[in-house]
């Protein structure tokens, strides 16, 4: 195509906690009865721990707010060697979070619920700043393609690692999965506007573009397993339900002109006339379906309407007057398989770029700490028995 088609995106609402959580008075008694040191020296370090979470929750939407999020997940992993967080352990502290689709608060007094919240958010931030670029530049598709899989890298993280179906619905298995399969179709999308832009060889587009279907086919059985469950509302599924739908029939459209356009390079005219009427006919289903959708989405359609139906006109005359082929039907074709040309992105906890210094790193942590209790032990024991040797 002579320029991109750019279908809006969709992103997800993050996770809010409404209460503020004071850390200092348990971990400080955890210091003073278990550490044995004096528990005013860490004063400091809950205040630091307990604003970071206060940003945390309170988000900006930019890229500080993804960095802010990653440092302080990565500090509650910290917390977890030198403190017992989890549920019914010493240090124990409840959290509070809104479940975004059923809209009530849930309280857990364990860490990993607060930790899977914020991964959570790591994700949605993502999608939202994926979201947010224009896509209008090379470089704006890469950021945009770059955010998508970094979303879609936290909910797969998430679901395999967190459990979380028994601590909030909005974090069920099959959501995040269908999170995780949205992203990356997403992902897919700004790959194929980078593709036409840089008018790669046409078979190699369709498939970017099959891939997207397929991406989006997943994900759309994915919601249904959702809201056949309860997990979702009827307008949220009835919302998401239909823009799937209307990109599924969009990106078989391209994937079918840019099959045309392969045929046409390979002056085969019985065959992209028929690829260039199934691209007309599924644009024509998708323009009926998205009637009543936005300005974004009717300029991108009006665009792509104006490019097919020009091939699909040329091409049926030329092949009425001057070549008189066969037009083929189309399951007689051979079918477009997908190429996958994204995968989540994931970030490290451990790295210090990430994580920042370690907030209660003057704090032995605890199997280090008993480890070397057992060291001094030993020790003591190896020093006295040579001593009664020596004695002998």
């Amino acid at each position: 195509m002579e320029a991109v088609p750019r279908m809006p995106m969709l992103s997800f609402e993050l996770k809010q906690s409404p209460e503020y959580v004071d850390f200092g008075p348990v971990l400080k008694q955890y210091i003073r009865d278990n550490y044995g040191e004096d528990p005013a020296q860490y004063n400091k370090a809950c205040n630091d721990l307990e604003q970071l979470r206060q940003s945390a929750v309170h988000v900006s939407h930019d890229f500080m707010g993804c960095s802010t999020l990653k440092k302080y997940y990565a500090q509650l992993q910290f917390l977890q060697g030198r403190f017992p967080m989890g549920e019914g352990g010493e240090a124990a502290i409840p959290f509070t979070w809104e479940d975004i689709h059923l809209g009530r608060e849930i309280t857990i007094g364990d860490v990993k619920f607060e930790q899977a919240c914020i991964l959570y958010n790591i994700g949605a931030l993502h999608a939202i700043l994926g979201t947010m670029e224009t896509r209008q530049s090379a470089d704006g598709m890469k950021v945009s393609c770059t955010h998508f899989q970094c979303a879609s890298w936290a909910f797969e993280y998430l679901r395999d690692h967190f459990g979380c179906s028994l601590m909030s619905a909005d974090m069920s298995h099959d959501l995040l999965t269908f999170q995780m399969n949205l992203m990356l179709a997403q992902a897919q999308e700004c790959i194929l506007e980078k593709s036409m832009i840089d008018s790669r060889k046409c078979s190699i587009t369709a498939k970017v573009a099959a891939q997207i279907v397929e991406f989006y086919r997943i994900a759309l059985r994915n919601l249904e397993t959702c809201y056949s469950d309860g997990l979702i509302s009827s307008r949220r599924n009835k919302e998401w339900k239909k823009r799937m739908d209307i990109k599924i029939m969009f990106y078989q459209c391209i994937t079918h002109y840019y099959m045309g356009r392969q045929a046409e390079e390979q002056q085969k005219a019985g065959e992209n006339l028929a690829y260039y009427t199934a691209s007309r006919e599924k644009l024509n289903e998708c323009i009926k379906l998205a009637k009543n959708e936005g300005q974004d989405i009717q300029e991108s359609l009006r665009f792509t309407n104006d490019v097919v139906t020009a091939k699909f006109t040329q091409s049926k005359k030329d092949n009425d007057f001057v070549y008189h082929e066969k037009v083929p039907a189309m399951d007689t074709l051979a079918e477009v398989k997908g190429a996958s040309l994204v995968k989540g992105i994931p970030f490290n906890p451990n790295d210090p770029e990430v994580s920042g210094a370690d907030i209660f790193q003057k704090l032995v942590p605890m199997k280090a700490h008993e480890a070397s209790s057992l060291y001094r032990y030993a020790t003591v024991e190896w020093s006295q028995s040579v001593k009664k040797m020596l004695a002998c």
